[in-house]
Order: C-alpha cells, then sequence, then structure tokens
C-alpha cells in the first residue's frame, strides 16, 4: 500500500465537514494544504472536547487515527520537498 492510499484509508478520521476538502487535496496532490488541514482538525478537535458544549462532529473523532494521517501526510510531504538551489549546489 502506497502512502497516499494509506492517506486515503484515514482521510474518514478527520470531521465530517472536512472530509470532501481532504479528499479533493489528495486527488490534486496538495499536500502542503492537506497537512494544514489535518493540523487544523487536530487543534479543533482538541479544543472543542474540551469545551463545555462539545459539537458532536468532534466527539466522533478518533483523535489517534487522526494523528497517525497526520504522521502520513507529514513524512509524504517532506519527501516530495525538492532540495533547494543551494542544497542543490552542494551535490
Amino acid at each position: 500500500m502506497t502512502a497516499v492510499d494509506r492517506m486515503r484509508k484515514l482521510i474518514n478520521n478527520l470531521p465530517e465537514s472536512d472530509i470532501p476538502l481532504g479528499e479533493r487535496f489528495i486527488s490534486e496532490r496538495q499536500f502542503e494544504s492537506l497537512q494544514e488541514l489535518v493540523d487544523s482538525a487536530i487543534f479543533r478537535v482538541n479544543k472543542n472536547v474540551r469545551g463545555d458544549n462539545p459539537k458532536e462532529e468532534y466527539l466522533k473523532v478518533d483523535l489517534w487515527e487522526l494523528k497517525k494521517l497526520k504522521a502520513e501526510v507529514d513524512v509524504y510531504a517532506e519527501q516530495l520537498q525538492l532540495p533547494s538551489e543551494e542544497e542543490y549546489e552542494e551535490y
């Protein structure tokens, strides 16, 4: 299973309203945008669950699985980073 396949499998762990956007980012290979979306989702879930009146959408999220998605996206995005011109000249 490729990294993108693993991301597709884990994307359903985003809050419900973020899933279509996450799927679009994967389809369009916008992995930096996907990173931002996942980071934002983790922050919102943590903040909302600790609040006095948490939304059902956030209570349903499996934070452990969401963090696995974050790890997959972070590693993959890091691998896609091209070396800067200075780094390239060092080779």
